[in-house]
């Protein structure tokens, strides 16, 4: 009898929509070798980290010469230092939380794909437009995937309303990817409300929450009450404090959450165990510095780069009269395609016309049509190019 594969691989798109955009210019720069691409696809960042976290991961890797300080394998879900600095930090949002509540992993992108390994097929809800791990994963598992539209027409809102009641795998992203929607502590109330009513379980995506500069608004699930009984939350510093390289993020797993009488905690303890080996002992010590009193003063200066270069590139496309939404709390810019484009055709008219690499607002869904996403984590004066660039648009459409 033939081995059984999983033929949702065969059923999936070639190509993730990241990976796809990079071939396209790669292939642009074959035949125009002297082009100088400014790219504001990928949310990769590019201020570099700053020497005082340098330093203390340097010292970290100099302890490893001497036998006393020398450290092998990481523990599966972190060292205690760091869960008790992530645990400090939530304390500043007024949120209780254990350190075996806390789980360190290697991104947040491993850890919204891989919490599906606790569940058989499901249905989840999704939101269109959204980041598109939450589809890709999802649709490969098998799972009955509802996207619900979170579009112009509701401000870009998900929200539970008219939903079956029934149980759901729930992925929510605050601040959005792509469209920068920060849900409200209401918004947030009815979701846990809907799904503890429905014993529903909602995975929380706050990668971008350090963004977050409106102190009303919540930065984790866990402001809201009746949350730990319902979601998991996943967050990240690869924006917060530049670790795209370096790799580290973490999870919340409430020890109060219990579906059908299984212990999702100890359950993600044991999966964490036997499939991951942990992160680096030095990335673990800077993120610890990422989340001290002086670290996160130095890591806000950077977002504070990002966000004037958002501020810069909202203010071109607007004398452009092209209509942006939500760029207060993100390092994204959405905005509406201008003169009917597709987002496929505006992209391809920003890299032959003008060298400019952004995202198609249809990679993220099919609610993304005829919108278009920017990065801001790009060196400002790549942002001031771009927005020169841009301009050229403008007189040629004229």
């Amino acid at each position: 009898m033939a081995l059984k594969i999983n033929k949702n691989y065969k059923k999936i798109k070639k190509n993730y929509i990241f990976t796809e955009i990079s071939e396209k210019k790669s292939n642009f720069l074959k035949s125009h070798k002297n082009a100088k691409i400014i790219d504001l696809g990928v949310g990769d960042v590019t201020r570099p980290l700053n020497k005082n976290m340098v330093a203390v991961i340097n010292n970290a890797l100099n302890e490893q010469l001497h036998k006393k300080t020398f450290k092998g394998y990481p523990p599966e879900n972190g060292y205690d230092f760091l869960k008790k600095q992530i645990v400090n930090y939530y304390k500043q949002r007024n949120v209780s939380l254990t350190i075996e509540e806390v789980f360190v992993s290697n991104g947040a992108c491993c850890d919204v794909t891989n919490i599906l390994d606790l569940f058989k097929k499901n249905k989840t809800i999704i939101a269109n437009p959204t980041y598109p791990a939450y589809y890709d994963s999802n649709f490969l598992q098998g799972n009955a995937i509802f996207l619900r539209d979170a579009n112009q027409k509701n401000n870009f809102v998900l929200s539970p309303k008219n939903l079956k009641k029934r149980s759901y795998i729930i992925y929510l992203c605050s601040p959005n990817n792509p469209t920068g929607t920060v849900f409200t502590k209401q918004q947030l109330k009815e979701w846990v409300d809907f799904a503890n009513l429905t014993s529903s379980i909602i995975i929380f995506d706050c990668a971008y929450e350090s963004f977050i500069s409106d102190v009303n608004l919540p930065h984790f699930i866990y402001e809201i009450e009746g949350a730990k009984k319902c979601a998991i939350e996943i967050a990240s510093f690869s924006k917060m404090a530049g670790f795209t390289n370096l790799r580290c993020s973490w999870s919340i797993v409430p020890e109060e959450l219990n579906i059908n009488g299984y212990n999702i905690n100890s359950m993600w303890s044991r999966r964490q165990c036997t499939k991951f080996n942990g992160v680096p002992y030095c990335v673990q010590k800077g993120a610890e510095y990422a989340l001290s009193k002086n670290g996160q003063l130095e890591c806000k200066k950077n977002i504070q780069y990002y966000k004037t270069n958002l501020k810069i590139l909202t203010k071109c496309l607007k004398s452009l009269k092209i209509e942006c939404f939500n760029s207060m709390h993100t390092p994204y810019v959405w905005f509406k395609c201008p003169q009917n484009y597709t987002s496929w055709q505006f992209f391809d008219l920003l890299l032959q016309d003008y060298q400019i690499v952004g995202i198609p607002g249809l990679g993220f869904g099919t609610q993304g049509e005829g919108f278009f996403r920017f990065s801001a984590f790009a060196s400002r004066k790549d942002i001031l190019i771009a927005c020169e660039r841009l301009k050229n648009f403008a007189i040629k459409k004229d």
